[in-house]
């Protein structure tokens, strides 16, 4: 079969080349891959820019059908419509004994698409079972692809901000973290959600209104955005502030643009030391969280929202490509000319 592989360390470094299909051992299952998006992640192996072990098939944002299932498989079946998140946490080291599996320290874990297993830029793929999750019977699987972005955002979200019914909520940064972040806010009971971006960001922006944002606003037309967010909020200012776009300039707002005693998520990662005033954490009495990646329970929340219909996910999907097009997938993402670029065909 063919596979997107980063072959060795460096920049570039990516070849579409045969691979041994894979086999499931006794607690894993073979799965049939449907759909697999780029993120961010497969762009920074790229420019090796991120932790990654080489060579090794690319791609953990997926969605696919189980095909075969190994002889210690006891609750995933063939057919099985299935999603997992990308690391097979061990739930032996402290951090995962303590609840904390998306931290795992355990030297050989393996995480799909990055690290000791191959990942979803192929036709096929095995995974452990205990990470396996079933995709809701009424979600398209090229939208199921998106559980991923989605359950990192609501591990950020749902269960590390403290967004309540009728809270303002800003949302820096209008890339596919932030667009999801929309839905999810509104989906917590958000009373208003204001999306902030850049004028080249005009057509995301637009997509965020379509999606359930209320007012957007462009930071550099706008003289003075914070003060347009206290217009919006009767002069106090969001109850939350999602940073979602990883930009030091956005940081520092976002501590302007969030009311006294209110709370800031950081979910955008800026690769690098940002300069900011903490002294207004103390003056306003902030709180301030950061998240990396997902637990289980926040697949468990994601594929319920999903199924429920409360997430619109398929104006994010603004490209389908064959697996044989992924150069010109990876140019349409690093260009910024994408929101979610999804591989669908194989062969």
């Amino acid at each position: 079969m063919k596979g997107l592989v980063k072959t060795k360390r460096g920049a570039g470094n990516i070849e579409l080349r045969e691979v041994e299909e894979p086999r499931p051992g006794r607690n894993e299952v073979l799965i049939e891959v449907k759909a697999a998006g780029i993120c961010g992640t497969d762009l920074h192996i790229k420019q090796d820019h991120s932790f990654y072990t080489p060579p090794v098939v690319l791609g953990h944002e997926y969605s696919g059908v189980v095909i075969e299932t190994g002889s210690d498989v006891s609750e995933v079946q063939v057919g099985d419509r299935v999603v997992s998140p990308a690391t097979a946490y061990c739930g032996q080291c402290y951090q995962c004994k303590t609840g904390h599996m998306n931290r795992c320290t355990a030297k050989n874990k393996r995480i799909l698409g990055v690290s000791l297993a191959n990942g979803g830029f192929a036709k096929f793929l095995t995974a452990p079972e205990y990470i396996i999750h079933q995709v809701p019977e009424d979600v398209p699987m090229d939208e199921a692809a998106l559980a991923e972005p989605t359950a990192c955002v609501v591990h950020g979200v749902v269960e590390m901000s403290p967004i309540t019914v009728g809270d303002v909520v800003v949302i820096q940064g209008p890339g596919p973290m932030g667009l999801l972040s929309v839905q999810v806010a509104k989906a917590m009971g958000a009373g208003k959600v204001v999306v902030t971006g850049m004028s080249s960001d005009q057509w995301r922006m637009d997509i965020a209104m379509k999606t359930g944002a209320d007012l957007t606003i462009d930071i550099q037309k706008d003289s003075d955005p914070v003060q347009t967010v206290k217009d919006e909020t009767d002069g106090l200012g969001a109850d939350v502030v999602i940073e979602a776009s990883g930009a030091g300039p956005a940081r520092r707002q976002a501590l302007d643009f969030v009311k006294v005693a209110g709370h800031v998520a950081l979910l955008g990662v800026q690769g690098k030391p940002t300069e900011l005033n903490l002294d207004l954490m103390i003056e306003k009495e902030l709180t301030m969280t950061g998240t990396w990646g997902t637990l289980p329970s926040s697949w468990a929340t994601t594929l319920r929202l999903m199924g429920s219909g409360k997430l619109n996910l398929e104006p994010l999907i603004t490209h389908r490509l064959s697996l044989d097009e992924w150069e010109k997938g990876f140019e349409l993402m690093e260009q910024q000319r994408a929101i979610k670029v999804l591989f669908t065909r194989f062969e």
